[in-house]
């Protein structure tokens, strides 16, 4: 194929993902690296009312001609990422007026604001490390089971009877068609106290609180995160098990191989380019875990780095800090897929 005969088939999908991947993550790391203060004024409001009127003492962002807030912009480098990962205990942001402290209390006051940093860094530090070890403990667990789940599902309705086959299609992939927080939700409502789970396990004399205890609750989103994927795979691998070569299996079949000898010679290194690539898919998906967290946990027993995200922009009201954090968990899933994307090259670049 001619270069430029390819250059044209490819320029769409390079255009799509410039215009929806590329420069969303550029414009992330753009806000991530810079802050935005609006100039304060102090103004008097006087109102007026039935038993007279009243004078009020507020603040608020001036304006420019033409009626605009006016912002103070700077530049603050890894001033937010430091914050995150609790390296630091500024929190990049400045405020709209400074003021020093009396000479008196100078000592005094330099002392509690260096504590309340020193505070500040503990505690994003703690958060970070635990949404990461959490994140990559729900990667490293449901990414293996979803594999294998899929895969023997795959094969049990590749073996099925022909009539059966489109009952089993659909039932195995309702999971997958459930949007993610109607399906936690239907997690929650299972587990939660008197829901069917804990009924039924109370009847053996078992009486387990899963939403309120840490190990329960970080289970049921590794739980979650299995019951949503595996159709994913199950699909992959049942469409890839349409193409194994049913002449090697014949042959091996003549030889006297068993099932289990076909499974693993002749199946499986059919499947390999598959299997690596659901592994990607799920890896990616699974460092971005929060419909879960969100549902069922509500981030008070565990939390992901997408959550933590989530929390920085909604409570701390901060999107240029919540854009660092994001830029942090793009990063994690690269770290996480380079080795799989360089396996993938050699064998490519092998001819294999």
């Amino acid at each position: 194929m001619k270069t430029s005969t390819f250059a044209r088939f490819v320029a769409p999908s390079v255009l799509l993902m410039l215009a929806l991947l590329a420069m969303p993550l550029a414009v992330t790391f753009y806000l991530s690296v810079r802050n935005c203060t609006f100039d304060m004024e102090t103004v008097t409001i006087q109102q007026s009312g039935p038993f007279g009127s009243t004078e009020t003492t507020t603040q608020r962002a001036r304006v420019d001609a033409n009626g605009k807030p006016i912002q103070n912009c700077k530049f603050v480098g890894t001033a937010y990422f430091k914050s995150v990962l609790g390296l630091t205990g500024a929190s990049g942001q400045t405020s709209a007026s400074s003021q020093e402290p009396p000479a008196d209390t100078a000592a005094t006051g330099n002392t509690g604001s260096s504590n309340a940093a020193k505070a500040a860094a503990s505690k994003n530090s703690q958060e970070f490390i635990g949404a990461l070890r959490f994140t990559l403990l729900y990667t490293l667990v449901t990414t293996p089971l979803v594999i294998i789940f899929g895969f023997f599902i795959a094969l049990g309705v590749h073996h099925s009877a022909q009539r059966l086959k489109a009952v089993f299609i659909t039932v195995s992939l309702l999971p997958f068609i459930i949007t993610p927080i109607v399906g936690a939700l239907a997690i929650k409502w299972l587990f939660r106290d008197g829901g069917l789970v804990p009924h039924v396990l109370s009847q053996f004399g078992l009486s387990i609180y899963w939403m309120a205890e840490a190990w329960s609750a970080r289970l049921l989103v590794i739980l979650y995160g299995v019951w949503q994927s595996t159709p994913f795979a199950f699909i992959v691998f049942y469409a890839g098990l349409q193409s194994v070569p049913q002449d090697s299996l014949e042959a091996a079949t003549i030889d006297g191989a068993t099932r289990w000898q076909k499974l693993i010679y002749i199946t499986l290194p059919h499947m390999m380019p598959l299997v690596l690539f659901v592994a990607l898919i799920k890896i990616m998906d699974s460092y971005r875990v929060f419909e879960p967290v969100v549902v069922l946990t509500q981030g008070a027993f565990t939390t992901s780095v997408q959550y933590l995200t989530y929390h920085i922009l909604s409570v701390e009201n901060n999107p240029y800090k919540a854009s660092a954090s994001a830029v942090l968990t793009t990063l994690g899933i690269g770290i996480l897929i380079i080795p799989m994307l360089y396996k993938t090259w050699k064998e490519q670049r092998s001819g294999r």
